[in-house]
């Protein structure tokens, strides 16, 4: 495409240097170790390095042209464009070069501090039982027909986002569902993406070392419902909001496109989607929910009343589609797990153990009391909080461990830079106050529910098998905070780790039961 051709539209241009007629674009990049000859290489500033400083390499690999702040970059032997806003600009250009993919997709948005890996999940399988063929963006896989990858941001660069969406056009997907973070939608990665929907799950305590405090984050995540969903170039985008959540009530008045509140609790308002009856095991969860269109009976394997929200999200989106009932209730019965949410690993010695993405105040707060109404033993939780994050949650998520569990294992997660027993002294802090006993390890084993009690062991391997070795019949394990992650970051080094491999392992290698 000529360069000349791929500005027109994009606003915010301050100016041009150099000749652009005659430039041809072969691909838009912000990566100049990705640069190839006759890419168009953007040059986002950033916190930690500015895409200024790579001009040269870029030029260097064969870049035709670079996209730039005012006055960022002073060569004079190139074509520099110059505008206002990069990260817009360049979410535009990737969507223009890339010929506005998402307007050839029912792109799906969901977000909210928990619930959008699952979602994902869910819609993914539903819309399989229903003959589509779905791709998804998220934090746990970036997928279609014949392609699967690992992301390095749940969100993608707008670039590669654009790019994507392409691939899954080209290879026939009808259905995008995009897990979108706040992170995505403050740095624009989203800017130019036409939604067909946008689902709002819930929001809590997050990435406040980002955000500064929890107003500012909830600002971000509304962007997806208040500016995105409107400026859309499809005919009739619509919402689901849970309207459970006071952020997402906020959200149902604020939203100025189509929105249908769903309610899992027992003030529903005016839930369009609502659940009626719900029955919760340790081997599934049947729920019947109300809609527009009647009422519709689900079973799954997934567990606690936390998954019975994100079923109902998952049937009012699914309605919205256009996806008939009894597709929605075979694509929730075919889904037998998600990778690292409430996910289980074993029943081996009559106990459940369980790995879980829980990495927040409120995370823990809507899977501790699902596991402690299915657990007739004792409900023991293996957690522990990420170094150079917000510190200010790590005694919160302490207290939520302490009220709901019989036995606390506190622990490293990725500790980075900071010191573990550090961490683990804060944790502690909201812990201490409701009263459990502290106890050296290998005294749990002998400890009944009617005594609540902690242990701290930093080694987060050793962690497991402490807990592991405690557990007993009737007892639930959840290890919680990395989910499907296989590293942890330990000072500056990723070291393989993996939450469902290390139970295993403690369980002497199989997972079949007793």
């Amino acid at each position: 495409m000529k360069l000349e051709a791929l500005l027109q539209g994009v606003s915010g241009i301050r100016g041009v240097r150099g000749g652009i007629s005659s430039v041809t674009v072969d691909d838009v990049v912000c990566d100049s170790r990705k640069v190839a000859p006759g890419a168009l290489f953007v040059a986002v500033p950033g916190q930690r390095q500015d895409g200024a400083s790579f001009v040269g390499d870029a030029l260097d690999r064969g870049a035709c042209a670079v996209v730039a702040g005012p006055g960022a970059v002073r060569r004079k032997d190139c074509t520099v464009v110059e505008v206002e806003d990069v990260r817009r600009a360049m979410a535009f250009l990737a969507a223009r070069f890339f010929g506005h993919p998402s307007r050839g997709l029912a792109l799906v948005g969901v977000t909210g501090t928990n619930g959008k890996t699952t979602f994902t999940y869910l819609m993914e399988s539903i819309l399989l039982e229903a003959g589509f063929r779905p791709g998804v963006i998220g934090t746990v896989s970036c997928r279609f027909p014949g392609h699967a990858a690992r992301p390095v941001n749940t969100t993608p660069e707008s670039v590669d986002l654009q790019r994507t969406l392409r691939e899954m056009r080209d290879a026939g997907v009808t259905h995008a569902l995009l897990e979108v973070s706040s992170h995505g939608l403050d740095a624009r990665r989203v800017e130019a993406c036409d939604f067909t929907g946008a689902v709002f799950t819930m929001l809590g305590r997050d990435h406040l070392d980002h955000h500064g405090d929890v107003e500012t984050y909830f600002a971000s995540k509304a962007k997806l419902f208040t500016e995105l969903l409107p400026a859309s170039a499809v005919r009739g985008p619509w919402a689901v909001i849970n309207r459970d959540d006071p952020h997402g009530r906020r959200l149902l008045r604020s939203c100025p496109v189509p929105a249908a509140p769903v309610s899992a609790g027992p003030d529903a308002g005016d839930a369009q989607y609502r659940i009626t009856s719900l029955a919760c095991s340790r081997r599934e969860t049947s729920l019947e929910v109300q809609s527009p269109g009647g009422v519709l009976g689900l079973k799954s394997s997934l567990l606690t009343r936390v998954n019975a929200l994100n079923m109902l999200l998952a049937v009012a989106a699914s309605d919205r589609l256009g996806v008939r009932p009894e597709f929605v209730a075979r694509g929730v019965r075919a889904l037998k797990a998600i990778p690292g949410r409430l996910e289980p690993v074993s029943r081996k010695k009559g106990a459940l153990f369980l790995v879980d993405y829980a990495h927040t105040p409120d995370a823990l707060e809507q899977v501790l009391p699902g596991l402690r109404e299915l657990t007739p033993g004792r409900l023991i939780t293996v957690f522990g909080c990420g170094g150079d994050r917000d510190r200010g949650k790590r005694p919160l998520m302490g207290a939520s461990a302490a009220r709901w569990s019989d036995l606390v294992v506190v622990t490293s997660d990725n500790p980075r830079s900071e010191e573990p027993e550090e961490i683990l002294r804060q944790i502690r802090q909201g812990i201490e106050p409701l009263g459990l006993a502290c106890l050296e390890p290998g005294g749990a084993g002998t400890v009944g529910k009617d005594r609540k009690t902690f242990t701290c062991l930093a080694d987060r391997r050793a962690a497991i098998r402490y807990a592991v070795s405690a557990a007993r019949r009737g007892d639930t394990v959840l290890v919680a905070g990395k989910g499907h992650e296989d590293v942890q970051i330990l000072g500056g080094a990723r070291v393989p780790f993996q939450d469902r491999e290390e139970v295993l392992r403690a369980l002497g290698g199989c997972a079949e039961e007793e």
